[in-house]
């Protein structure tokens, strides 16, 4: 049996400074039905794109084998499934040169990305899809818990 597993980052006041935040991840199985589910605080300055990230990890490191894995971040599912290849034939660089942002979680997600077949595929956010909606509550309900 394979699983769908939904991932979202919530950043509260990203466009301040943000020194709080969550993530959610939600488990379904093939009759679209929560089998896991859990929101993460990460209690620490962070923002949007670490926190996707951050939730990516948690993914890769729930799936096995054949799992789909849903994110609403570009730079999540492009990254993973377009620009990793040739940031580390660049050795961790972009086109112009400079280096990858969040370079160790990258890094994380190459090597549980080796261990397992895994695909990863964009969800629009808000659009009503039952499990891009749950994570994306829990990853709310982690950064703005107390």
């Amino acid at each position: 049996m394979s699983y769908l597993i939904y991932v979202d980052g919530a950043a509260p006041n990203n466009q301040n400074v943000c020194m709080r935040g969550g993530i959610g991840l939600v488990v379904m199985d093939e009759d679209n039905e929560i089998v896991h589910e859990e929101g993460i605080t990460i209690d620490r300055k962070t923002d949007s794109a670490e926190l996707e990230l951050l939730a990516l990890v948690e993914a890769l490191e729930y799936a096995e084998d054949g799992d789909v894995i849903y994110s609403d971040s570009d730079y999540c599912v492009k990254g993973f499934n377009i620009w990793m290849d040739d940031w580390k034939d660049r050795g961790w660089r972009k086109s112009d040169k400079k280096p990858v942002k969040n370079r160790h979680l990258w890094q994380q997600i190459d090597e549980l990305r080796s261990k397992k077949y895994v695909e990863v595929f964009k969800v629009k956010a808000h659009s009503g899809d039952k499990g891009n909606d749950m994570a994306d509550l829990l990853a709310v309900e982690a950064a703005e818990a107390d």
